[in-house]
């Protein structure tokens, strides 16, 4: 019977539990010693003991992990995305609901983690779509050509538009040896300003020969021009362009919200299509704190 109960007691000791990358394995510490024979009413004494010191420990931890070490871990979680490229400037972040099953947090702990984000400056609050990350300069991929509507789409971002010009005249002389047309010949002038998330960011100028691009007569120019010329067969297939900085003018300054004066990157560029004949003539003017110019450039041996 002694014996018995001595088992009993071993099988009963304390166990210890070693974690690795969430597999838990768990074993008995070992002891030269002999076992003690203990009584049964001894034993369920103790036992009684040890779950009581365990409820008080539990009430202990629960006490000390309050809100907010809570929310501020998980503020630190989405902070660590950002940082680490997953979400990316002007990016959307998912619903409050999503964000908490994701992360396995309640929808009040998140809610609290993405006010303590903006007010560090991380996150942009948006009362109409959530919360995104604070925008930064935008830049299209490398030598890749593609529209601002869809530059700005692989952003999480919203283009929009708005007319500043819209007219049809003669080529001039300039114009024509660019476009390789004749001199005079009719052409589409249209100025827009360019917004992302409503923020102005750029002021782009497009000519186009109308012999070379037709537009239906109520034509809605302020959506995406390069969807418009794909759904006519058109496709831009590249561009020569070059860069310079320009200095605002009074009415650069208005529209994109800086300082007469102060420098704005400039893109020019001839679009041809993809039987090599140019069809744009375009000059597009960046807020200087929200478009970056990126570029791959290679050394060419014996040069």
């Amino acid at each position: 019977m002694q014996d018995l109960q001595a088992v009993n007691n071993w099988s009963s000791q304390p166990q210890c539990c070693i974690a690795d990358r969430g597999n838990v394995a768990c074993e008995v510490p070992k002891s030269n010693h002999e076992l003690p024979i203990r009584t049964t009413d001894a034993w369920a004494a103790d036992s009684a003991m040890t779950a009581q010191k365990q409820r008080a420990g539990a009430r202990s931890s629960t006490v000390k992990l309050d809100s907010r070490s809570l929310y501020e871990s998980c503020a630190d979680v989405l902070s660590r995305e950002i940082s680490r490229g997953v979400l990316q400037p002007g990016q959307r972040l998912a619903s409050e609901r999503s964000l908490a099953d994701a992360l396995g947090f309640t929808r009040l702990t998140v809610r609290r983690a993405l006010q303590e984000l903006a007010e560090r400056g991380v996150l942009e609050p948006d009362e109409r779509r959530g919360w995104q990350v604070r925008g930064g300069p935008v830049s299209e991929p490398l030598n890749a050509l593609m529209g601002f509507t869809q530059m700005a789409r692989q952003r999480g971002l919203v283009a929009t538009s708005r007319i500043l010009l819209l007219d049809y005249r003669e080529a001039t002389i300039d114009e024509s040896e660019s476009l390789r047309v004749a001199a005079g010949a009719p052409m589409l002038d249209l100025s827009r300003l360019r917004l992302l998330d409503e923020r102005p960011t750029a002021i782009e100028r497009l000519r186009m020969p109308t012999s070379r691009v037709r537009w239906p007569p109520k034509f809605d120019f302020s959506g995406s021009i390069y969807a418009a010329l794909e759904s006519q067969g058109v496709y831009p297939s590249r561009a020569d362009a070059f860069v310079e900085v320009v200095d605002a003018t009074a009415a650069d300054a208005e529209l994109l919200g800086v300082v007469a004066g102060r420098g704005l990157l400039c893109m020019n560029c001839i679009t041809t299509r993809s039987d090599g004949l140019p069809f744009s003539l375009e000059a597009t003017k960046y807020h200087p704190d929200r478009y970056r110019f990126r570029a791959i450039l290679e050394h060419r041996a014996g040069l």
